[in-house]
């Protein structure tokens, strides 16, 4: 029988997340505008089919005061606000297990002091992960973690990844984890170990990015923009055929206009040697018309919750 259970994560990375200043050469830094107006956007865009997300968020945006309302808003809305860490280190897993702790421990903490509510779930920063994070995941009493994709192109995209940050540091041009996670389970399971994806008795579950069986190619929003909506209806249609959950996982780029003259002093270029998704170089309303398609399609079969209702599900089936 087929687990019709599929939600959609959000890694809510804003330009200040990200960059932390690589290429903006506008006064003053940052505006977050694009944070604002991409929250907007999404509630918007998931209102229309009754979809709550779960959305990985960065504690350093919520510091700027003025985000707050739009963070408040998408937690009132009824979207999930999980731990994607305070800093966003693209290189966590090589922090040690102290660091992993803070950045976990301080995004938690203002998130409860913004929207009176505390993280449950973490995704790393980049997906970069280790076996290492689990303890700290457990001592601070996580329900889920979901930095974990399973996908057969991760050597390629660990090495486009590394080739497109050239200009930054070592640490921060590495992604994805260990490599051996791209043997992983393609389902949500207990995890006691994410080499391999050992399972585990381990209250503390995985859920993993979708990828399709067999080839494991992924299933996610930044491979859709790029090869747009025919090629991702197979891959669906083979994850529907194979019984599998779905797990679509987006970034709050997915729904900016980078159009607006306020956002052009603050995207680096190409020869920033820093990485630029096709979501910042896609036309707002063409990416909403992919997404619209893939959800229309992904709803004729599936039944859509946030991970934290997931977890818990999980948790009283065990």
């Amino acid at each position: 029988m087929m687990n019709n259970w599929a939600n959609i994560s959000i890694d809510v990375d804003s330009l200040s997340s990200i960059y932390k200043g690589q290429g903006c050469s506008r006064a003053g830094g940052y505006t977050f505008v694009e944070f604002r107006s991409g929250l907007e956007n999404l509630s918007n865009f998931f209102s229309k089919y009754a979809i709550h997300t779960t959305m990985f968020m960065v504690g350093n945006d919520f510091l700027y005061e003025k985000n707050h309302s739009a963070i408040k808003e998408i937690a009132t809305n009824g979207h999930e606000i999980a731990n994607h860490s305070m800093t966003h280190p693209q290189g966590f897993r090589w922090l040690p297990e102290e660091e992993k702790e803070k950045e976990l421990t301080a995004m938690s903490d203002i998130c409860q002091k913004v929207t009176g509510k505390r993280p449950v779930g973490f995704r790393s920063p980049g997906w970069n992960v280790d076996d290492a994070t689990l303890p700290v995941l457990n001592k601070l009493e996580y329900m889920y973690d979901s930095s974990v994709f399973p996908t057969s192109l991760m050597p390629l995209m660990k090495f486009a990844h590394w080739s497109s940050m050239s200009k930054q540091k070592k640490q921060d041009r590495t992604t994805m984890g260990q490599t051996s996670y791209m043997f992983s389970p393609l389902s949500p399971y207990h995890v006691s170990n994410y080499s391999l994806g050992k399972r585990g008795d381990n209250s503390l579950i995985e859920f993993p990015i979708s990828v399709s069986p067999y080839l494991r190619i992924p299933f996610f929003a930044t491979l859709l923009l790029f090869t747009g909506i025919n090629f991702y209806k197979k891959l669906f249609q083979s994850i529907r055929a194979a019984g599998l959950p779905i797990h679509f996982q987006m970034h709050l780029s997915d729904f900016i206009d980078y159009s607006i003259p306020e956002l052009k002093d603050q995207i680096p270029g190409s020869k920033k040697g820093a990485y630029v998704p096709q979501s910042l170089r896609t036309p707002l309303s063409k990416k909403l018309d992919i997404f619209s398609a893939m959800i229309d399609l992904i709803a004729q079969d599936y039944n859509f919750i946030t991970l934290e209702q997931w977890a818990a599900k999980m948790r009283s089936d065990k």
